[in-house]
C-alpha cells in the first residue's frame, strides 16, 4: 500500500546531470528564458523541468514561451513574435497521467506476475518462473497492437 501513499518525486537522472550543469550555468548569466519545446502537454511539462532548474539559480529570469507547429520560418517567426506564458494545468496534466501510468503500471505488473507465474511453462525462452515477471504498462497495449 506504500505504492499509494508516498509522493512521486521527480529527480534528474545521471546521465542528464550535465546538460542540467549546462542550464544551470546559462541561466545564471541570463535575464530571459525562451521555451522552444514541442507545443503540446509533453514538451508544456518539459517546459516546467527547464524552469525548475533554471529559476533555482536565477529567480529573476523572464520566462516566455514560443508556440509553433512547423520548423519552417513563418512559424518560427510568428512564436517568435508571440511569445506567451508556460501552460502550468498542461504541465499538471501530464504530471497527473505519468503518476496514474506509474502506480497502476507497477500495480498490474505485481498482480499480474503473481497470478501468472506458475501458470505457463516459461523455461523454454530462458526464464525461470521464479524470475519471471510479466510487465503491463498503458503504452504497451496501442505497441501491440502496431505489432500483432
Amino acid at each position: 500500500m506504500e505504492l499509494y501513499r508516498l509522493p512521486v518525486l521527480k529527480k534528474v537522472p545521471a546521465d542528464k546531470q550535465q546538460l542540467k550543469k549546462q542550464l544551470e550555468q546559462l541561466a545564471r548569466q541570463a535575464q530571459w528564458l525562451v521555451l522552444w519545446l514541442d507545443c503540446d502537454r509533453e514538451g508544456e511539462n518539459i517546459s516546467f523541468e527547464v524552469m525548475e532548474v533554471c529559476l533555482a539559480v536565477n529567480p529573476r529570469l523572464y520566462v516566455r514561451r514560443a508556440r509553433f507547429s512547423a520548423l519552417i520560418a513563418r512559424e518560427l517567426h510568428a512564436a517568435c513574435a508571440n511569445l506567451g506564458t508556460p501552460n502550468q494545468l498542461d504541465a499538471m496534466a501530464v504530471d497527473a497521467r505519468q503518476e496514474i501510468d506509474l502506480r497502476v503500471g507497477a500495480s498490474f505488473t505485481r498482480f499480474m506476475t503473481m497470478l501468472l507465474r506458475h501458470k505457463f511453462d516459461w523455461r523454454s525462452g530462458g526464464v525461470e518462473g521464479d524470475k519471471l515477471m510479466l510487465s503491463y504498462g498503458p503504452c504497451q497495449f496501442p505497441t501491440l497492437g502496431l505489432i500483432v
